[in-house]
């Protein structure tokens, strides 16, 4: 297969074209993804419909345009039709279209028919590695401090991305989940060969909740805070006459029916040590709630962190600190 130069453009979005093509309701189409790696082995396209009854699968044709030459390079599909789920005013349902031959670099587009109906088509592009590099940058761009048009959810909640192999690129989440994944394909980029991680249910704290033991507590700075507060500023306090180690890391939690419930928060953390002066020093910390990721209801919460004493990391211990949030 012979090779084509292709200028990556990642500035826009790919729109679906919508044509009414039955008495049920019109029915649409986009590409799943709007840009592939070379190495896809397959393409997606995903039908909505304010009807059930127009996602028949009966009689549909799918097949693959190259724009810059408006040849036809695939036509020849078994389509694997996904389950028709609820979608936002309406069904939806992905259609895999499982190539024969790879893609070269470019851009494309999957034309549909059904009987003698009129045809929709949704346009996709194929990256090279040259490209996948260009849309790692789109994502760096998005996260800049220079952008101020982005999502404060997905902002927030994206703590790390890379490529992690000739093509894909993980984007670690603090929350993994459906809805999270779609809102990062939405407003940063749709590449199908995104690798998402992440924490998917919180986590729950079963050990004990200890504010002060062996001269040694941790308070916040108000016992009460608004519901609107972002972050908690906590004071580590060392009234032994022993050295005190700690790290940077810290769990807040929130005391729902009985159990201490965990927030998404740092899915990586810088990992100085620190020492506490013994004889009554403090220092003052700083948590974060994350809310945009987080529900920061009215209730009872906890910080705590790891600490020991210097010379006995064996026998650390978590310290606490309890506040309000009315």
């Amino acid at each position: 297969m012979g090779q084509k130069s292709s200028d990556t453009d990642l500035s826009t979005q790919n729109d679906s074209v919508d044509v009414e093509l039955s008495d049920e309701g019109d029915l649409t189409m986009n590409s799943t993804w709007n840009y592939y790696p070379v190495s896809a082995a397959t393409i997606s396209v995903t039908l909505h419909s304010a009807s059930m009854s127009a996602l028949t699968d009966d009689g549909y044709k799918f097949a693959i345009i190259d724009e810059s030459t408006q040849k036809v390079v695939g036509n020849h599909f078994d389509p694997i039709y996904s389950k028709i789920t609820n979608d936002t005013g309406g069904y939806g349902q992905i259609v895999e279209l499982r190539l024969k031959e790879k893609l070269i670099a470019g851009k494309y587009c999957v034309k549909f028919s059904h009987g003698d109906s009129d045809t929709l088509t949704a346009a996709f592009e194929v990256v090279s590695s040259k490209g996948v590099k260009t849309v790692m940058d789109r994502i760096g761009d998005y996260f800049s401090d220079k952008n101020k048009s982005r999502n404060d959810t997905v902002a927030c909640n994206v703590y790390m991305f890379g490529i992690v192999s000739d093509d894909s690129i993980e984007v670690a989440l603090r929350h993994d989940s459906q809805r999270m994944r779609k809102l990062f394909c939405r407003d940063v980029v749709s590449y199908s060969a995104l690798k998402f991680t992440g924490q998917v249910n919180p986590h729950i704290y079963k050990g004990p909740v200890v504010t002060d033991t062996l001269g040694v507590s941790m308070t916040t700075l108000e016992q009460i805070y608004p519901d609107t507060v972002s972050e908690i500023k906590f004071v580590l306090h060392n009234n032994s006459n022993k050295t005190l180690c700690y790290g940077t890391p810290y769990t807040v939690a929130r005391h729902v029916d009985g159990k201490w419930i965990e927030l998404f928060q740092n899915g990586v953390w810088d990992m100085p040590l620190f020492s506490l002066a013994p004889g009554g020093n403090s220092e003052v910390m700083t948590a974060k709630l994350y809310r945009p990721i987080n529900d920061i209801l009215p209730g009872e919460y906890v910080i705590y962190k790891d600490v020991y004493f210097a010379g006995d990391s064996g026998s650390r211990w978590n310290i606490s600190a309890r506040f309000s949030i009315k």
